[in-house]
């Protein structure tokens, strides 16, 4: 994109991710519907509210990290790093992952079995490939059981 900021990942053609465009989503006043529009327009996100919250970041003014991601507070349960982080996180009985920093400074994401039930390992493989090359990818299972015993069933 013009501005840095990368595109959002297009859903898959398969239809493999539910598409949450029309589901937790802030509400705004029609005022505010018409700015918000506006602003995604301009910034070229308004594709980006079939796994994101655009209108909770938008209202909550989320800046833009120098990667073009913005907060993991919006990510709906659909996005590939849907974490422990996102105000969604346990809506519908789905936990998001856990972001945390090792020692050497380099981000891990420790996938729920959500994430893995959402995107597939492959599926979130691929993206830290194209969109999170800096950052590790832990999706082992038998991790998972440990990190979260009720829900690795």
């Amino acid at each position: 994109m013009a501005d840095g900021t990368p595109p959002a990942p297009a859903p898959p053609a398969d239809g493999g991710r539910e598409d949450l465009t029309d589901k937790y989503n802030t509400k705004l006043s029609p005022d505010e519907e018409k700015r918000f529009e506006a602003w995604a327009d301009k910034q070229g996100r308004s594709k980006d509210t079939y796994d994101y919250d655009l209108r909770g970041a938008w209202k909550d003014d989320a800046e833009t990290a120098a990667n073009g991601h913005l907060p993991d507070k919006w990510k709906k349960p659909n996005h590939p790093t849907f974490s422990d982080e996102s105000v969604y996180n346990g809506s519908d009985g789905k936990a998001g992952g856990k972001w945390v920093q090792g020692p050497d400074g380099k981000w891990r994401f420790l996938a729920s079995p959500w994430n893995v039930k959402n995107m597939g390992e492959n599926g979130l493989q691929d993206y830290f490939r194209q969109y999170e090359p800096e950052s590790v990818l832990w999706a082992a299972p038998d991790r998972m059981q440990r990190m979260y015993p009720k829900d690795a069933k």
